[in-house]
Order: C-alpha cells, then sequence, then structure tokens
C-alpha cells in the first residue's frame, strides 16, 4: 500500500498525518500522468480516410487547424495542456512537501505558489471557459493565469459543482488561495516567503527590523507547519477533485476507475485517521 511514510526527518508527530494525507493525495494525482489509464493525456493518434496535403514543415496541429478539424485540433491541444500542467503542479508540490520535513518552510510556502496561484486557474479557464484555448492560439500577450478577482470567484464558483464532496466551497477555496485581503492566503503567505520584504498590500507588510521568513524561529515555524497541513489537505482535495472531473469527462473514463479512486481515498482516510 502506497503512502507508508515512516521517517518523517524533523516533522513533529502531531503534524504527521496530515503530511501522510497530503502525500496520499498528491500520489492520486500524479496518476493522471503516470498510469495507463490516462495515457491518452500523454499520448493521441489520428487516423485519416485519405493521405493529408501537408505542407513542407507543416505542425500537425495548424494541419488540423487548416483542414477544418477544429475538434480534434482542440481535443489534443487540451490533453497535451492537462498533461503538462498536471506534472508540472505535481513537480512542486513533491519538493514542497519534502521542504517541509526538512524544516525549510521558507522554501516550502514559495513553491506551493505556482501550483494554487497559477497553474489552478490555467486548468479552471482550459476546461471551464470557451474563449481559452481561441486566445491560446491567436493573442500574443494572453496572459493565461491573470484575472481579476471576480472572475476568480465565478470560475471557482463553476468548479464548485463539480465536486463530489459538497463540504468544499468555493468561498473557502477562495479565502484560503487568492484572497489578498487575508493576510495568511496562499497568495499572501507565498509572496512572504519569495521576498525579504513586501510593502505593496497593507495587509501583508513586513514588520519593522525584519524579513520576511529569514528570522524564523522554532516557535515561528511550528506556527507555520500548523497553518500548512490545516490547509493544504483540503485544497490537495480540491483540487484532486477539479481533476477527476476534468480528466475523467476529457478521457471518458470508465466509471469504474473513479469508482476506484474514491474507494482508495475513503480507506486511506479511514485508516489514516486512526492512526
Amino acid at each position: 500500500m502506497r503512502n507508508e511514510r515512516f521517517d518523517f526527518l524533523y516533522l513533529p508527530k502531531k503534524f504527521q498525518r496530515q503530511h501522510k494525507s497530503c502525500e496520499f493525495l498528491l500520489y492520486q494525482i500524479e496518476d493522471f500522468v503516470v498510469k495507463d489509464d490516462y495515457k491518452k493525456l500523454r499520448v493521441q493518434s489520428l487516423q485519416f480516410t485519405k493521405e493529408p496535403d501537408f505542407i513542407e514543415g507543416e505542425h500537425i496541429l495548424d494541419y488540423l487547424l487548416r483542414s477544418g478539424e477544429h475538434d480534434k485540433h482542440s481535443e489534443i491541444l487540451t490533453s497535451n495542456i492537462l498533461n503538462a500542467l498536471i506534472a508540472d503542479i505535481c513537480e512542486f508540490i513533491q519538493i514542497a512537501l519534502f521542504a517541509s520535513l526538512q524544516k525549510r518552510l521558507t522554501v516550502t510556502f514559495a513553491l506551493i505558489r505556482k501550483p494554487f496561484v497559477y497553474n489552478l486557474l490555467v486548468v479552471l479557464r482550459l476546461y471551464f471557459t470557451s474563449d481559452f484555448l481561441d486566445r491560446f492560439n491567436n493573442e500574443e500577450k494572453f496572459d493565461t493565469a491573470k484575472l481579476t478577482e471576480d472572475d476568480i470567484k465565478v470560475l471557482l464558483k463553476i468548479s464548485e459543482e463539480v465536486l463530489f464532496s459538497k463540504s468544499i466551497k468555493a468561498d473557502d477555496i477562495y479565502n484560503i488561495v487568492f484572497n489578498p485581503a487575508s493576510a495568511d492566503s496562499i497568495k499572501n503567505m507565498s509572496n512572504k516567503a519569495l521576498h525579504p520584504s513586501t510593502t505593496q498590500n497593507k495587509n501583508n507588510l513586513t514588520e519593522i527590523q525584519n524579513l520576511n521568513f529569514v528570522f524564523s524561529t522554532e516557535q515561528s515555524i511550528e506556527t507555520q507547519w500548523d497553518y500548512l497541513y490545516r490547509k493544504l489537505p483540503l485544497i490537495l482535495l480540491y483540487l484532486n477533485e477539479v481533476l477527476e472531473f476534468i480528466v475523467f469527462d476529457h478521457l471518458k473514463v470508465d466509471d469504474g476507475k473513479y469508482s476506484e479512486r474514491l474507494i482508495e481515498r475513503a480507506e486511506f482516510f479511514k485508516n489514516n485517521n486512526a492512526c
């Protein structure tokens, strides 16, 4: 059974159960980029009824657009974007979790910024907005992760409708991850981890005679761990469930595989909570 960790390095015992939960949820997300059940995210094939009239040096995606195969073009592009985004998310969170075990919390908070503050928005826009691929294909300065706060709230609200866990609410995800008015949102906490001084947001000001995270004491690190393991399991569960809906809907994977994931998750949490 995966997720049998025995070496927690410097992580205090009271946070180890939550850490194992984070690792497990990440393993389930990693499945999308490593398991054969989802290999169509990584490898696509095309069948032609007649010999395609390629222009010399023409990319297959450009050919599909030129020949009017817009749906097939969008399907392949969506698969490739999803696969790359999920892999990128996993890489950052893997190292973030390991840095936490090493008691390097400034590294952890710096690394969780990209997956949640940026990549999550790209995933949501890719699948829940109608103009993403058109802009992605045609606008030279299209910022895939730049949205107004109102637009972020709308996207999160849409995603709430596809979640299996109905207790997860869009407002909670917004406040935990994005809320600029909350000093302990992931957006503000990770900004502090990345910058010695933060002065632009009154809710995120560096204290006098301080450098962000640089002078962390044992008590500070304990507080950072407490914050991390109260927030991270929930937003990882949210991310996992959003990706489940998107991947299963996009690839038309057999529903039995979805049930297997739910059963595995239920069994893990049952056993982990009993620890």
